[in-house]
């Protein structure tokens, strides 16, 4: 394990590289924020696309009604499906 020692008892060289050895972990931190950070926001982005995706989805269904749960959008999806298959043929 390493020796803590106090700043007071440091040399000049060995508070200098302390100090490079932080700016490097601060910069690799900082990267690393930088990247997590544009990762929310994409994340963040993809699921308003989402939620605007199943607003259209539920509108085309006719489904826009409050409290119209995730299964009654499926069948009723479902059956348009079928219906549209129907008049296919």
């Amino acid at each position: 394990m390493t020796e803590h020692k106090s700043t007071a008892d440091l040399s000049r060289e060995e508070l200098e590289t302390a100090f490079d050895e932080l700016a490097v972990h601060f910069d690799k931190a900082a990267r690393h924020l930088e990247h997590a950070t544009r990762l929310a926001a994409k994340q963040g982005q993809q699921y308003g696309e989402a939620l605007l995706w199943l607003k259209e989805i539920r509108q085309a269904a006719g489904a826009t009604a409050p409290g119209i749960s995730h299964r009654e959008l499926c069948l009723q999806i479902r059956d348009m499906r079928r219906k549209a298959l129907e008049d296919q043929h």
